[in-house]
């Protein structure tokens, strides 16, 4: 998420991760945890989304283009309910707003209460696959969208939805949304300078550990991906098309070449996403800055590999079911044509793997974080 203010948050007991400079002496691009995955929203990740003009102007625009004498399901409508009211501010003729944590869902109704929109609006606590509504929707729209594009679990909320909470012949808002990987130089862009969490949102990865219950080598986010440091163009990598056939897992092989001399630092993966079939132009967390950070996958060298313009590489990239079966499981190598060994094998496991600091990047990362955890 971006919406990268200076106010400052204190650290947990135990955070001892390398933290980036602030002020003056801050580097231009720094690491956030990739949080949406988990239940840990506050008033903070809540505002950043709402902050975010480009990820709003999308959604608004496909909800208000749609939902007049219709019946709309708002999935994961968060504290403000913000497309459960413009649904209703559109001339909805009733909108079901779900949402799965009760203090969100409590300040929904709140919110609903105070636009004068509670004849219209029922805001519903708990996950929408538990969930049964008195009649089939028209339209269903969620946000529940990842800075990798099914890593908040849309596919099978979108599925189970298709299945028993809206007609055959639906709107989806997000109609499309790509995943796509970019191989990236971060010294380029940094320096002498490691990698380090912005401060602000640093306190966030002892509570993703507090969650899954151990720490692991999570999933980061760089602030931007900067021009100078990609080594090649997008390559897609996952492509969700929500108004046809249910998204299936594969693995998908993609094979390019690198165009901009540097070091192979890791993979930086984005979406992009069209909220409308008549959207022209996708919202591009590569290109703008939203609140879908992209998210950076760190070689498995101790030293990043040297590449020219011209060296062939070959990108796998799969998901399967994770095991609380919504959020989804990522496989992600990187094997230049020259070598048999993989310069990257990420095993990007929604609830972490076994391996801490496994590579040499994570263990710059957490140098100083305890050899020991307790959740509480």
């Amino acid at each position: 998420m971006t919406g990268l203010r200076s106010r400052s948050i204190g650290y947990g007991g135990r955070l001892r991760a390398n933290v980036a400079a602030v002020g003056e002496n801050a580097p231009r691009i720094t690491l956030v945890p990739s949080v949406g995955e988990y239940p840990i929203y506050d008033e903070l990740l809540y505002s950043v989304m709402t902050a975010d003009e480009v990820r709003v102007e999308a959604f608004d625009h496909a909800v208000r283009s749609c939902a007049a004498g219709r019946t709309v399901v708002d999935i994961g409508t968060g504290a403000d309910a913000n497309w459960a009211v413009v649904a209703a501010e559109s001339g909805a003729t009733r909108v079901w707003a779900i949402e799965a944590l009760p203090e969100s869902a409590e300040k929904a109704r709140a919110v609903v209460a105070a636009r004068g929109f509670a004849d219209i609006v029922t805001v519903l606590t708990g996950d929408s696959r538990d969930i049964e509504l008195p009649e089939k929707a028209d339209v269903c729209v969620s946000e529940t969208v990842g800075a990798i594009a099914s890593s908040e679990g849309v596919c099978e909320i979108f599925a189970d939805a298709k299945r028993r909470l809206v007609h055959d012949s639906a709107i989806f808002i997000p109609h499309r949304v790509e995943t796509v990987a970019v191989p990236f130089d971060y010294a380029a862009v940094l320096g002498d300078a490691g990698p380090a969490f912005q401060a602000e949102y640093a306190t966030y990865v002892d509570r993703v550990f507090q969650t899954v219950g151990h720490p692991f080598d999570l999933r980061v986010c760089w602030t931007e991906i900067p021009h100078e440091g990609r080594l090649a163009p997008p390559i897609t990598v996952e492509v969700l098309q929500f108004d046809s056939r249910e998204y299936e897992y594969t693995m998908r092989e993609s094979r390019a070449r690198i165009d901009r001399a540097g070091r192979f630092g890791g993979i930086a993966l984005g979406i992009r996403l069209w909220a409308s079939p008549v959207d022209r132009d996708p919202v591009d967390s590569l290109e703008q800055r939203t609140s879908w950070l992209p998210v950076f996958v760190p070689t498995s060298g101790e030293q990043p590999r040297t590449v020219a313009p011209g060296d062939e590489f070959v990108l796998t990239f799969g998901a399967r079911p994770s095991t609380d079966h919504r959020h989804p499981d990522y496989r992600l190598t990187a094997r230049f044509a020259d070598r048999s060994d993989p310069e990257m094998d990420w095993d990007g496991r929604y609830l972490g793997g076994t391996e801490f600091r496994s590579t040499a990047f994570y263990r710059e990362l957490f140098a100083a974080y305890p050899a020991t955890f307790r959740g509480e």
